[in-house]
């Protein structure tokens, strides 16, 4: 009996009616998870935004100085204790892969912070060149909490700039956000 009762026919125009709404339905999941993955990717770009200001000092650090070749030593650096680290990541002599790596992460950190750099310089000229006056506040509260040679707090920032210190939220938010966009590409 069972049997009979799966072998029911079905006419045509509820079949039609069927897979329209099926389509409709798989199409609406797809746009849905499309959605859900460009949020995702735009998410990760300003945790990662975030992540390159935050530490943008130690990368001008250490692009500045990572040592990998000995003429980099100067008279006060123990030889005999760089040489001691060195061997102790190896099987007891240095390998030139060891100071390859670091020469290869020195030269990588120096290109991200130029890029950082160039990409700072170009936000500031647009926001030096924008019609509204909160554009170059982003600006400086950006530079102001991340660039300077003395970071300043939030508090600081909303203290010099006459703001509300959530005015200086929104605007940290906002200028991480058109810096995501130039640092790794338009994020819509």
């Amino acid at each position: 009996m069972a049997q009979e009762d799966m072998n029911v026919i079905i006419p045509p125009e509820m079949m039609q009616e069927i897979v329209r709404v099926a389509s409709e339905t798989a199409i609406e999941k797809f746009q849905h998870e499309a959605e859900r993955n460009r949020k995702a990717v735009k998410d990760k770009r300003l945790h990662n935004t975030k992540l390159l200001l935050q530490n943008y000092h130690c990368f001008v650090e250490h692009s500045k100085s990572a040592v990998y070749e000995a003429s980099q030593l100067t008279e006060d650096d123990d030889f005999e204790e760089l040489m001691e680290e060195l061997m102790s990541q190896s099987d007891g002599r240095v390998r030139v892969p060891v100071v390859r790596s670091i020469q290869e992460s020195a030269a990588h950190t120096r290109i991200i912070v130029q890029h950082i750099d160039r990409m700072l310089e170009y936000y500031k000229f647009r926001c030096e060149h924008s019609k509204r006056a909160e554009e170059m506040r982003r600006y400086r509260t950006i530079y102001d909490l991340y660039i300077a040679p003395e970071p300043k707090t939030q508090q600081q920032i909303a203290d010099e700039e006459h703001v509300d210190l959530s005015t200086v939220f929104r605007d940290q938010k906002a200028g991480i956000s058109k810096l995501s966009a130039l640092i790794f590409g338009w994020l819509d």
